[in-house]
């Protein structure tokens, strides 16, 4: 037999542990339903993994071409989770690349946050103390080249790919600066990056403090203490918790940070699993590093996830601060992480995790079998918090106070679609001395006006849709058939009568349309839009990301209603009062 030893013991290496798990449970007897393996004994098991090798091995001896042995083993396992929930996964490659960077907050690479603006690869951000900051690359650079390779048509992924690498290794980009008009080139040392999952904390002019986390990795904790410090000496008067957008990460770094602000020796989670040592119970063990009567906010929306919603759930069950928002993604359940060698991890499902009040906030079930949500999508389940508030299981953390962010209007988010607010500030900015604050003056504004004559924006406008729709069914009600046996020229008569009776129909529209998008500049409601964009994206190339996450937070309705609430005390109390709480989740206009 041709097959390569190697080959067959990693095949073993990965499925041998997983038989004597089945073989330790005496097998899996519950009874079949869809999508769901099951084996009925050790000895199935055991004929299951002889039926892979065999089949791994008729493969690789008989196919009408050669292939590639490793390549089949890890889509074989890849396949083997595919009838499991969609968190237990294999992971290789980028994806693990990934889950390296969430474990050990850093990677080796220079420091740059890019993206795609108008078919460019363009540098929205250098990292504080990163190479690409220390050489002298700006937000709204224009990335051309890498070492040898055009970077035109090449995606995020790629382009990534090619920018990190080993440590002390060198990687030169050729940039195009829009404001030197000119191209840079820059030899750059590839260092280890610190990710900063806590991009941005501040006091406002009232002593509200806000910190915003977009992941739990290694570093969020430790980068929230220093943040809480720096609040507290700045004598905070409440604090907004920024989740919104956070798909999770690393349920220790979310332990931890509620540990800095609840009372010592309250049950913070629980975590159930089939084996023993997924069952575990978590509690505060410190002194918190604020007073606990500080009244806090917590933002979420959909996108916040997992570990974002354990954070959310603890605060909410222990009446700790207000949650804000609308309804969070629902994920309550834990992975565990298992290498199965230098270049690939399982990870695997291990775990449901439950809030302080019982809550498993688990999604409805991917498997549609009840398991993974304890039947919670079945029923409206309540639990009550600390202080005798009701709140329901199931589904993701519902908001105290649900409140949607503001909806861009279509123009500007056709302009931010583009790219446009960045491309005109990497330019501008510096060829006009603009330093921080930004202030979008009426000079700024009219120049944009002008800079913007270059550029056609992309975006429908409310009832465009409608008005497309409308012309199709128009069209198709001039039917030929109908004229059954008539001459070609009675018929083109017709048609030419019916298609005048069509354009004069539709010709008021289409006029109306073209005078509503010449003045969509200069439209009240997209103004004051248009003038956060601009603010945002020339304070990021003045100061930074930190910068540009300020003054974000001006035209921001969410975090404005969340600083309201903590500004009026009373307010505060009565959200987390059970009596008031109980009748109904409060919902406030958009």
């Amino acid at each position: 037999m041709q097959l390569n030893q190697r080959i067959v013991v990693l095949v073993l290496m990965i499925l041998i542990p997983l038989y004597g798990q089945v073989k330790k449970m005496g097998g899996l007897k519950s009874a079949k339903k869809k999508n769901e393996i099951v084996f009925s004994n050790a000895q199935d098991t055991k004929d299951y993994l002889m039926m892979f090798e065999e089949a791994l091995s008729r493969v690789s001896i008989s196919y009408v071409d050669s292939v590639n042995e490793s390549e089949l083993i890890k889509a074989g396992i890849k396949g083997m989770m595919k009838p499991l929930d969609p968190y237990t996964k294999f992971l290789s490659g980028s994806s693990k690349d990934r889950l390296d960077m969430l474990r050990t907050g850093k990677y080796g690479g220079i420091g740059i946050q890019i993206s795609i603006r108008r078919d460019t690869l363009t540098v929205l951000s250098p990292f504080e103390d990163s190479p690409a900051y220390t050489e002298g690359i700006h937000s709204g650079d224009q990335i051309i080249m890498i070492d040898s390779v055009k970077t035109n048509g090449m995606t995020l992924k790629d382009a990534s790919s090619l920018i990190k690498g080993e440590l002390g290794s060198v990687v030169n980009l050729t940039i195009f600066r829009p404001s030197k008009r000119k191209k840079l080139t820059f030899k750059l040392t590839r260092a280890n990056i610190t990710v900063k999952h806590v991009p941005y904390w501040g006091v406002d002019d009232a002593g509200i403090g806000y910190i915003r986390i977009t992941k739990f990795s290694k570093n969020t904790a430790k980068d929230f203490s220093e943040a809480l410090k720096d609040l507290s000496d700045q004598d905070m008067k409440g604090l907004v918790i920024d989740l919104r957008g956070n798909s999770g990460g690393l349920l220790s770094n979310a332990i931890n940070i509620l540990d800095k602000l609840t009372d010592r020796g309250l049950n913070l989670l629980k975590t159930r699993g089939r084996i023993k040592k997924s069952n575990k119970s978590m509690n505060s063990r410190r002194v918190p590093m604020v007073d606990t009567i500080l009244p806090i906010s917590v933002l979420i929306n959909r996108s916040s996830a997992s570990a974002s919603e354990i954070v959310a759930g603890v605060i909410q069950d222990l009446d700790r601060g207000v949650i804000i928002g609308t309804k969070s993604f629902g994920k309550g359940l834990v992975q565990s992480m298992y290498n199965l060698n230098d270049t690939t991890t399982l990870k695997v499902t291990t775990a449901k995790y439950y809030t302080p009040s019982g809550r498993l906030i688990q999604k409805e079930d991917y498997l549609d079998n009840g398991f993974l949500t304890d039947g919670l999508d079945k029923k409206d389940s309540l639990f009550t918090t600390r202080g005798g508030r009701q709140v329901k299981g199931g589904g993701g953390i519902t908001p105290d106070v649900e409140i949607k962010q503001a909806k861009l209007p279509p123009y500007v988010q056709g302009l931010w679609k583009e790219g446009i607010f960045l491309t005109f500030a990497a330019d501008y900015v510096p060829r006009n001395g603009i330093e921080a604050p930004v202030i979008i003056t009426d000079k700024i504004y009219a120049d944009f006006e002008k800079f913007l004559k270059d550029y056609k924006i992309s975006y429908k406008l409310p009832g465009e849709n409608n008005l497309g729709k409308l012309k199709d069914a128009l069209k198709s009600q001039i039917d030929f058939k109908k004229q059954g046996k008539a001459s070609l020229l009675s018929r083109l008569i017709f048609w030419k009568k019916s298609r005048n009776r069509f354009e004069k129909m539709t010709d008021k529209l289409d006029r109306y349309y073209e005078k509503k998008r010449a003045g969509q500049f200069w439209e009240p409601q997209n103004i004051k839009w248009i003038k956060n964009g601009l603010q945002r994206e020339m304070s990021l190339v003045v100061q930074g990301n930190k910068e540009k996450i300020r003054v974000s937070l001006f035209e921001d309705d969410v975090y404005k209603k969340a600083r309201d609430i903590l500004l009026d005390y009373n307010r505060y109390k009565d959200i987390l009062n059970p009596a008031a709480h109980n009748t109904a989740t409060q919902v406030l206009p958009e």
